[in-house]
């Protein structure tokens, strides 16, 4: 009994370390990405429309992983969030590729994408808070996530015209890359996962 709580949870901590490591990276480099700025041609455009895919390769990856750590608890609110930010976050990747086949980021996608990763991550914050698995930063890290735009980003779009903000929008990715990434990997050298272990850890 007591080897299988110690493996579970080192799987646990393992699954923590992961994506915290996903966030922190995935959130860097989507500021990165913003930092190197959208008013570019040839293949600097590409260059950074590249580096937008891969930020959100990595925190699709850190979606996934972070549904899985089951922070949120057995209500349908957590489910229904993380569903919708997964499907914001593979839009804003059909974004990315439709940028680099007109070698022009104007498109109707990015601020559905936006729209669906901020609602989706408001609503997964909502629960997180609600569960109470979590204890610490690391509860309002996905709450955070899905603020900021609402509190940030879209105010500003909305004051200039409908013109999107590249440094507001880079700094989203800081918020991820703190909020979650960080308070994650905070997380993985703690006891309070094992309230909720991973899918994967109950399975074994």
């Amino acid at each position: 009994m007591r080897e299988n709580q110690d493996r579970h949870s080192d799987q646990g901590s393992g699954s923590y370390r992961r994506t915290g490591a996903l966030w922190l990276a995935g959130g860097l480099l989507w500021v990165t990405a913003g930092a190197v700025g959208s008013d570019l041609h040839g293949w600097r455009f590409d260059s950074a429309e590249a580096l937008w895919i891969i930020a959100d390769l990595l925190l699709l990856a850190g979606l996934v992983d972070l549904r899985r750590l089951g922070a949120h608890g057995p209500g349908r609110l957590g489910n229904v969030g993380m569903a919708i930010a997964v499907i914001g976050r593979l839009v804003f990747v059909a974004a990315e590729l439709v940028s680099l086949v007109q070698r022009s980021d104007e498109n109707a996608l990015y601020p559905i994408a936006a729209l669906l990763s901020a609602a989706g991550m408001l609503a997964y914050g909502v629960s997180v808070v609600r569960a109470g698995v979590w204890h610490g930063p690391s509860r309002f890290g996905p709450l955070a996530m899905g603020l900021y735009p609402f509190l940030v980003m879209f105010p500003l779009v909305a004051a200039d015209n409908g013109n999107p903000s590249v440094p507001a929008i880079a700094a989203w990715g800081l918020v991820g890359a703190v909020s979650v990434g960080l308070a994650t990997l905070a997380a993985a050298g703690r006891s309070s996962w094992t309230s909720a272990p991973p899918a994967s850890a109950l399975a074994n």
